[in-house]
């Protein structure tokens, strides 16, 4: 191959991948979005998402708040963080799916080190429709250091209000 056949496939290459390129570098927006994760049935666990997402870098940040009505009732904090990806099994059939990692949160003084190293708390994936209005979830969560994971197989997702300060 020529030194000018390997610039013209170069430049055709580059052409063609310009227009995918960019439309990857505009994807701009942070958005809002809250949660109730389960709950539909009495007694059952619940988590309650208040999220982040970052769509040009497609990751999502945010609190959480693992509830249950039992005695002692639960209720666990977890500061969660994971990322997203846009599944389109066939036209017409895209989802949604979230992977979120929790750990409790810890109120540590500015400058202070590096910290504890505390184990995490949530493991969750949910499966959302394309407008993030609802979906399924599967998780797993614990309360305390030393107790075993509870998992959760399936679980109704809904999209909730966020309640905003006045």
């Amino acid at each position: 191959m020529s030194l000018k056949t390997t610039l013209a496939v170069g430049i055709i290459a580059a052409a063609l991948a310009a227009p995918a390129a960019h439309a990857a570098d505009t994807a701009v927006g942070l958005f809002q979005v809250c949660y109730v994760v389960g709950g539909n049935m009495p007694g059952a666990p619940a988590v309650n998402l208040h999220l982040a997402v970052n769509t040009p870098a497609q990751t999502v940040n945010g609190m959480g708040q693992i509830t249950q009505a039992t005695n002692p009732p639960l209720n666990e904090p977890t500061s969660v963080s994971g990322n997203y990806s846009v599944m389109t099994v066939m036209p017409n059939n895209t989802h949604i799916q979230v992977r979120l990692a929790g750990y409790p949160p810890v109120n540590w003084p500015p400058n202070g080190g590096v910290g504890p190293v505390i184990p995490a708390n949530l493991d969750m994936i949910m499966v959302l429709t394309k407008d993030w209005k609802g979906g399924d979830a599967q998780y797993q969560f614990r309360s305390g250091l030393t107790s075993d994971w509870t998992k959760i197989a399936s679980a109704p997702v809904k999209q909730v209000a966020c309640n905003q300060p006045k």
